[in-house]
C-alpha cells in the first residue's frame, strides 16, 4: 500500500464524514492504493457509528475504536502501529491546513525518506488566526528552537507525513501521549538523524464547536513543562 492517512478523532461527529470525503477526494488524485483510518479515541457523540457506517461501503475507509480515552498522543501511535502505507500522514479532522498541500508533503517524504511537517511560520506560509494565539505559537517555537537548536519553526501544526521507517522510529519511541505529541516526534527525529523538512502551507483557525477547546493559557504550560521535562530527560541520555 503506499499511502495511509490517520485522522485521530473524538468528538467530532459533526464534522467527521465531510473530513472522511474531502481527504478522499484528495488522496485518490495522487494515487488508488491508499488507506484513510479514523484512529477514534473514546468518543460519545457518535462519531464511531458515523465511521462504521461509512466504511460499509469504502473499502478504503477503516475505523480504529477506543472505549477508553487515550489522548491525542497514545491514539496516533496506534495508529503510527497499525499503518499500512508506504508513506504515512496525519492530519486534524478539522482540516485547518489545506489539502492542497497533501502531494507536497506526500513526495518529500517518499523522496527525503524522514518526516516533513507543514508549518505556519515559514517563508510561503498563509495563516489566520488570532493574534494572542500566534503569539504564543511563536512564543513555544522559539523556547524550543533556544533549547534544542533544532531549526524548526512550527512544532505544532496537525499535518505531518512521514517514511514507513520512521513511523515505526517513532511508535516505539515517543512517549508523550498528550499535544506534546507534534514536538516530541521532531526532536526524536532530529535526534536519531532522520531528516525533517518544514513545508509553509495555508492554515486557518478552526474552532470546535459545542466543546470547551484548546485553553490558551492551561495548554501552553502544560506544553512548557513537557518540553522542559523533555529537556530534562535527554539531559541524562
Amino acid at each position: 500500500m503506499e499511502i495511509s492517512v490517520l485522522l485521530p478523532a473524538y468528538n467530532e461527529a459533526p464534522r467527521i464524514e465531510r473530513c472522511i470525503r474531502e481527504v478522499t477526494r484528495a488522496v485518490r488524485r495522487l494515487t488508488g492504493s491508499y488507506e484513510i483510518v479514523v484512529v477514534e479515541d473514546g468518543s460519545t457523540d457518535g462519531t464511531p457509528e458515523i465511521v462504521e457506517t461509512l466504511a460499509k461501503n469504502d473499502n478504503h475507509l477503516r475505523l480504529m475504536h477506543s472505549a477508553a480515552r487515550l489522548g491525542k498522543g497514545k491514539a496516533v501511535k496506534k495508529g503510527l502501529g497499525s499503518a499500512a502505507g508506504d508513506i504515512v500522514v496525519f492530519m486534524d479532522v478539522d482540516l485547518a491546513t489545506s489539502l492542497a498541500f497533501l502531494p507536497r508533503i506526500v513526495e518529500l517524504a517518499r523522496t527525503r525518506g524522514g518526516l516533513v511537517v507543514g508549518s505556519r511560520h515559514v517563508k510561503g506560509s498563509r495563516v489566520q488566526r488570532s493574534f494572542k494565539r500566534t503569539l504564543s505559537s511563536l512564543t513555544y517555537n522559539l523556547l524550543v528552537r533556544l533549547l534544542f537548536w533544532d531549526g524548526i519553526h512550527d512544532h505544532q501544526c496537525g499535518f505531518k507525513a512521514m517514511s514507513r521507517g520512521v513511523a515505526n522510529f517513532l511508535q516505539g519511541s515517543v512517549e508523550s501521549n498528550g499535544f506534546f505529541l507534534d514536538t516530541e516526534m521532531i526532536l526524536r527525529c532530529k535526534m536519531r538523524g532522520f531528516p525533517v523538512v518544514e513545508v509553509g502551507v495555508e492554515w486557518v483557525e478552526v474552532r470546535k464547536e459545542n466543546a470547551l477547546g484548546v485553553r490558551l493559557f492551561r495548554d501552553s504550560l502544560k506544553l512548557g513543562l513537557d518540553l522542559l521535562r523533555f529537556r530534562l530527560s535527554t539531559n541524562r541520555l
